[in-house]
């Protein structure tokens, strides 16, 4: 499998030197995105794509490349193939479409390709995919143009049946500074599905969380006793759920549905996280970096007192407790008050508090009670204010690798959002070395998601 993803060398098969090409895009994506291993562009006809002439005579390739990308029509698949066999090219990523998920059945295209599969001893992912972005070695092999760069290395592996769903969950992790390490669009799944990559993954160093999107479950047993003995976590979005969107997933992949409530008490038993959508897998990610949250009891401090009663409304709603307080804590935490107008309890109106002494101070001693699980810390910043309290950037990324400290320290999570414009919510995420969640009451939905993980560990 590791040839997959750390090739030496990749022979890309289906380029040309025109405008609407697209296997041209599979060479500049990894070329922008740092590939270090040997391109070989292979077409029919002469050009050259990225300062590299187009090899038109397969048979001029060298032989034991690592890997073949091949992005040509159904019917010259196993033709091309058969090369790769002859070449000693035993991985293949298959882009091309129009096999079963168009007619409906084994075609005589898929028939022929697998038997020189099997003949050659080439393992496929595909056909009717992108492939495989991996941010360590720089293989990039969707072919749609990318800004490949922008991608951001991180701990999460996502296996997807969708070549869209790939490319937006590469932006969307990136976005969110959680990044990825391998990001697989595994299309038909003739050959390897998504038991393979699974126990690829769980023994992978560069992975720490495995993300699934699937439409179907090829063996839920052998998926299920993996996942029940994963010493990572794995998120699952099942999709083709309805009547509706199963004729639409033959058509894309071939997939067939599987029994929804069957599914869902599976994954519930084996530990696997079910989400149901891209975002609440990004939601899923960051939670899961956090410490294991060992009950359902929070402190919650709000430097907003409007947010401080939705927030209590949100921990009801998801099942939290926000027990009383020490009434001594208390007292201290409310001498660092300006007005003197506000009582303090739990949750926590901070709006008379304008000190991050007195901040730190009740964060720490809250996450310290025996009684107490987590924290949700919801904060204001406006550079107006922060300027008219002293307070500058140098402060936020102490207060932040503070935070960072005691939660470990405690091995007790904080759910950290703040009540701010966009711009500087993202230059959050950007500087802290914990999650940051997009809005307060998403903090505490991503401490669900952890406490059931955990809970069901």
């Amino acid at each position: 499998m590791k040839k997959f993803f750390y090739p030496s060398s990749i022979a890309v098969f289906g380029v040309a030197d025109s405008l609407g090409n697209l296997a041209k895009n599979i060479v500049s994506n990894c070329l922008e995105m740092e590939f270090k291993g040997e391109i070989f562009p292979v077409g029919r006809n002469p050009g050259s794509v990225n300062g590299q002439n187009i090899i038109t005579e397969p048979d001029a390739l060298p032989v034991g490349i690592d890997l073949a990308v091949i992005l040509i029509p159904a019917a010259y698949v196993a033709e091309t193939l058969d090369i790769c066999g002859r070449k000693g090219i035993s991985h293949a990523i298959i882009s091309t479409a129009g096999f079963r998920e168009y007619s409906g059945k084994e075609s005589r295209f898929e028939k022929d390709m697998l038997a020189v599969v099997k003949r050659h001893k080439i393992r496929l992912i595909g056909p009717n995919c992108i492939g495989v972005i991996c941010t360590n070695s720089g293989l990039c092999t969707p072919f749609n143009p990318l800004r490949p760069k922008r991608f951001k290395k991180g701990p999460i592996s996502l296996v997807t049946q969708s070549g869209g769903l790939t490319v937006q969950a590469a932006h969307l992790y990136s976005e969110e500074h959680l990044g990825f390490s391998k990001v697989i669009s595994i299309g038909n799944k003739l050959d390897l599905n998504e038991i393979d990559y699974l126990e690829y993954l769980m023994g992978d160093e560069d992975t720490e969380q495995i993300h699934l999107h699937l439409e179907s479950i090829e063996d839920g047993r052998k998926l299920t006793d993996l996942a029940r003995n994963a010493g990572k976590p794995i998120v699952v979005f099942k999709s083709n759920v309805s009547d509706i969107s199963s004729e639409i997933a033959k058509s894309h992949t071939a997939a067939l549905s599987n029994n929804n409530r069957i599914v869902t008490g599976a994954f519930r038993q084996a530990g696997i996280v079910r989400v149901k959508s891209i975002r609440e897998m990004v939601l899923c990610a960051k939670s899961l970096q956090l410490p294991p949250l060992a009950g359902d009891r929070l402190a919650v401090i709000s430097l907003s007192g409007g947010f401080s009663v939705i927030l209590g409304d949100a921990c009801e709603e998801y099942g939290f407790e926000c027990p009383s307080l020490p009434r001594e804590l208390l007292d201290k935490i409310e001498s660092f008050r300006r007005g003197g107008v506000i009582r303090m309890s739990n949750p926590m109106d901070f709006g008379d508090v304008h000190s991050i002494e007195g901040l730190a101070f009740a964060v720490e001693h809250c996450l310290k009670l025996d009684h107490i699980d987590g924290i949700v810390l919801a904060l204001f910043y406006d550079p107006g204010i922060a300027k008219l309290l002293g307070q500058g950037s140098d402060n936020t990324q102490q207060l932040l690798n503070f935070l960072d400290e005691t939660m470990n320290a405690c091995n007790k999570p904080i759910a950290l959002s703040f009540l701010s414009e966009r711009q500087y919510i993202e230059a959050y995420k950007k500087i802290s070395p914990f999650p940051v969640f997009n809005d307060p009451v998403e903090s505490v939905q991503a401490l669900r998601k952890n406490r059931n993980y955990w809970k069901r560990r």
